[in-house]
């Protein structure tokens, strides 16, 4: 079984609860954004209180939104070096470490994380893949040992 260029080379991550679950919250993020700005401008345009009302509503979500996603992100380790590679700080980045510009590592992390479910940790520089399985070691299989 061969495997693809873009993920040669990428480990496996052993617990993925944390990674998901701020793949959700960063999806739900996002999404209240997207409502929020949609909401302001029919506001603008219209005028009509109820939009005020849910556009008032939509800033609650992504504040609380916002909230979750943060927690989650703090929660998420890397395997190798345990840093927190979905949020950013003032630690030194390894040389391999990705950014897109003007958004900083940990949110570029977590947006590659979102689209194609694999990341680079920004401090040991290691790719990740979340879709990839953990290679079973010392020759077992399917329970022999």
């Amino acid at each position: 079984m061969s495997r693809s260029k873009a993920s040669h080379g990428a480990r496996s991550v052993p617990h993925k609860g944390p990674y998901v679950a701020s793949m959700a919250f960063a999806f739900l993020h996002y999404l209240s954004i997207v409502a929020g700005a949609t909401l302001g401008y029919i506001l603008i345009r219209t005028g009509e209180p109820d939009v005020a009302n849910w556009l008032i509503l939509s800033m609650c979500a992504i504040a609380l939104t916002w909230l979750l996603n943060y927690a989650s992100r703090r929660t998420a380790r890397c395997p190798l070096c345990t840093g927190t590679p979905l949020l950013d700080n003032r630690a030194a980045k390894h040389r391999k470490a990705v950014r897109l510009k003007p958004l900083n590592y940990g949110v570029t992390a977590q947006l590659s994380l979102l689209i194609i479910q694999r990341f680079r940790c920004m401090y040991c520089g290691t790719p990740f893949d979340l879709h990839r399985e953990p290679n079973r070691m010392n020759g077992e299989q399917d329970g022999e040992f």
